[in-house]
């Protein structure tokens, strides 16, 4: 009986295996990346799923010596790429999850058309870490930034207003510098934000302070193309270039204990719109969050409420 019972479970480990489609990593991968393409992913993200992929496809090289069948990728190497990811390579908690989330993605697709049987990455979770520390400028900090442009020069205006603009309304550095000059309705005191990431867009409002500095910054742009913030060619400037400018202006202010990044400014406005008595759900809507989750964070980090309630409550108060 024992052993019709071992042929039996032969016979089927023999039918799951000849059912599974002889694929290598490198077809897998190519046959993945022109699946996203088809359902409309974008090529951004399409770059990202290869570079990551690419990867491990040198890891897995090295460890086997060849390129293998996916149906060979098990939980013993994906664990492998981790402590490779960790203890040689030096990648960061972010890092690291950021490759697992792509190769996940790759396994269940390997295993939805039938180049797996039994998907090894199922289980396979981000490794948790702590939450991270957000940072945000002071008032002083502020101030001794937004001295650091020449307003005598385009780029100088150009840039002190875009400080403005992230300062004033939460924008992520993508969504400001998509800002064309039609979406800056002074009239209605608001500009329009798109979101290419999320298709989240939205309408924030401006400050009277904004308009009148903008008003002056487009007087000098003079129509030189349809982006509000842009070179002297008139092309859009990129976030990476935006970025260098704003840790340059940091660097000669002699900012310290903060990182100097267009990210900063998002989270400064988060941290005075809470200290100045502004709401969880406006501030929701005007930053665009999908979720409560890094609304709540600010109001943790930022409210005042608790210091209050502390100095009308404490025990020690009634002694």
């Amino acid at each position: 009986m024992r052993k019709n019972r071992i042929e039996i479970e032969d016979f089927r480990s023999f039918s799951d295996t000849a059912k599974v489609k002889t694929v290598n990593f490198d077809q897998a991968t190519e046959d993945f990346c022109d699946d996203r393409r088809r359902s409309g992913t974008r090529e951004s993200t399409i770059e990202y799923y290869r570079r990551e992929l690419t990867l491990f496809r040198r890891y897995i090289v090295r460890e086997k010596d060849t390129i293998i069948p996916v149906s060979e990728i098990n939980v013993e190497l994906l664990d492998g790429f981790i402590d490779y990811l960790r203890n040689e390579r030096g990648n960061s908690v972010g890092g690291i999850n950021a490759k697992i989330r792509a190769v996940r993605t790759f396994m269940f697709y390997c295993e939805e058309v039938g180049y797996i049987k039994r998907n090894p990455a199922r289980d396979w979770k981000q490794i948790k870490r702590k939450e991270p520390e957000i940072n945000a400028f002071t008032m002083q900090q502020i101030t001794a930034l937004l001295k650091q442009p020449d307003l005598r020069k385009f780029t100088g205006l150009r840039d002190y207003t875009l400080m403005l603009t992230l300062l004033d309304t939460g924008a992520r550095i993508s969504e400001a510098l998509g800002i064309k000059v039609d979406d800056v309705l002074f009239n209605e005191n608001r500009i329009f934000l798109r979101n290419t990431k999320t298709n989240l867009n939205r309408y924030v409002p401006i400050s009277e302070q904004l308009k009148s500095v903008l008003k002056q910054y487009l007087q000098i742009h003079n129509g030189m193309s349809e982006f509000v913030f842009v070179n002297l060619s008139g092309k859009p400037i990129d976030k990476n270039s935006f970025r260098l400018i704003v840790h340059g202006y940091g660097k000669n202010a002699g900012i310290k204990g903060v990182r100097c990044s267009p990210h900063t400014f998002r989270h400064t406005f988060a941290k005075f719109y809470i200290l100045n008595g502004g709401d969880a759900f406006s501030l929701m809507q005007i930053m665009g969050h999908t979720t409560m989750d890094m609304t709540k964070r600010y109001i943790r980090l930022f409210s005042t409420d608790i210091i209050e309630k502390h100095k009308k409550y404490s025990p020690l108060k009634y002694l």
